[in-house]
Parts: structure tokens; C-alpha cells; sequence
């Protein structure tokens, strides 16, 4: 499948205004001045080099989520006002874990058995509720073909959402610098300020860059 160069462009411009918000606007010039020139996996592997060097872990945290995808909102106005009205976490946990079952069935044309799967496991965007802690943990991108296959690679790409840097487990590349993964923490982040109207912190607990099997991430309410 061909790399979306539109997705890309999407991205860079996220990174540029988060790097810009941070007074490093001069960092995002000197790493885009030889971009087109390098694998794209080898440009964000010296990004992330870079960061490092650079910027505080706050600020690397700051600027990667802001680069994430985000979220339609139309679902998530019912609970958001539910939560408005009664500031019942677990309620609006639950309902979020409604939401996401009913989207997901249909999106991944999931049986029975696979949903009973995905709750035990506590896949998904609602994640698990742990006192105020949240622990959510991503569901396989290509669901279907990471059971099908046992190949440990193979298995890692059909998880992986990123599709900046997926290939990589398909050639077998050293994974990138964990931090990478706070703009997927970033779309989790993102759907529970909606619902909550209020900031929260996120950390990365698994990832596939550790050498974990999932991504997991901890929202702090």
C-alpha cells in the first residue's frame, strides 16, 4: 500500500506548530532541510535523536502528542454531557466502552467470541478503570491477520496503528525511540478531555518500541 504523502504533510505541520509553541521553531527547519532525502523511518529516528538532545522529556511529551490523529466527536457528545451533568467516571467510562464496542463490531466485523476478547484483554479506547487511572490498551490494527499469523514480525506490523513507521517490523528494523508513541497516546488523551472538558496526563506504559507485545497507555484523570 502507498504511503499517504498527504498524511505526512499532516503531520509535519503538527509537529512544526508544536515545536513552535515551544519557542523551537529553528529545530523543525534544521531537521526537515534533508527530510527528503532519507527513509522515512530513518528521518524519525533522528527526529527522535534529536528531541532528546533538545528538549526537555515534558517538552518531547508535549510536542509528540500533538502530532496525533484525532477523533470525530459526533459519538462522544452524549457522554461528555452525561459526565457534565453527574461527573460519574465510571459511568462515562462504561458508556465510552458502549460506544467503542458498538463502533469496533461493525468497523472490524468482529464475532462474539472476538468482542468477549477484546473486553477480557481491555483493548480499546475505554480501556480499563482503575480507581481515577485509566488503562487503555490498543486494539491490532489489522485484527483479522494478527491472529492468522505466527510470524513474530509480521504479528508486531498487523498491531502497529503508526503508518509512518508500521513497516519496520516488517523489515526487521531496531524499533524507534519509545516517545515516538506519545502521539498515539495523544488520540487517547484527546477523547477523554472531550468528555471530561478537562486536561489529563498520559503515560506510556507497553509499547512495541519496549519490546512489549501491546501498547498501553495510562490516562490520569
Amino acid at each position: 500500500m502507498a504511503f499517504d504523502k498527504n498524511f505526512e504533510k499532516q503531520w509535519l505541520d503538527k509537529l512544526q506548530i508544536g515545536l513552535k509553541k515551544i519557542g523551537k521553531a529553528d529545530l523543525f527547519n534544521e531537521l526537515t532541510k534533508d527530510k527528503g532525502e532519507q527513509p522515512l523511518v530513518k528521518w524519525t529516528e533522528k527526529l527522535m535523536k534529536m528531541l532528546k538532545v533538545n528538549l526537555t522529556q515534558n517538552e518531547i511529551n508535549e510536542v509528540m502528542i500533538g502530532c496525533a490523529c484525532i477523533t470525530p466527536k459526533d459519538y462522544l457528545e452524549h457522554i461528555r454531557n452525561e459526565y457534565a451533568k453527574t461527573k460519574n467516571l465510571k459511568k462515562v467510562h462504561t458508556m465510552l466502552q458502549k460506544a467503542f464496542e458498538k463502533f469496533i463490531r461493525q468497523y472490524k466485523n468482529l464475532n462474539d467470541e472476538q468482542m468477549d476478547l477484546l473486553r477480557k484483554k481491555g483493548w480499546g479506547s475505554a480501556g480499563k478503570l482503575e480507581g481515577n487511572t485509566i488503562l487503555s490498551t490498543k486494539i491490532p490494527k489489522e485484527f483479522h491477520r494478527y491472529f492468522q499469523t505466527k510470524d513474530a514480525q509480521k504479528k508486531k506490523y498487523y498491531y502497529c496503528h503508526c503508518p509512518r513507521i508500521r513497516n519496520l517490523f516488517l523489515n526487521n528494523e531496531k524499533p524507534i525511540d519509545v516517545n515516538y508513541c506519545y502521539c498515539s497516546a495523544g488520540f487517547t488523551k484527546d477523547i477523554w478531555e472531550y468528555i471530561l472538558q478537562k486536561k489529563v496526563q498520559v503515560e506510556i506504559i507497553e509499547s512495541l518500541m519496549k519490546g512489549d507485545e501491546v501498547c498501553k497507555i495510562a490516562i490520569y484523570v
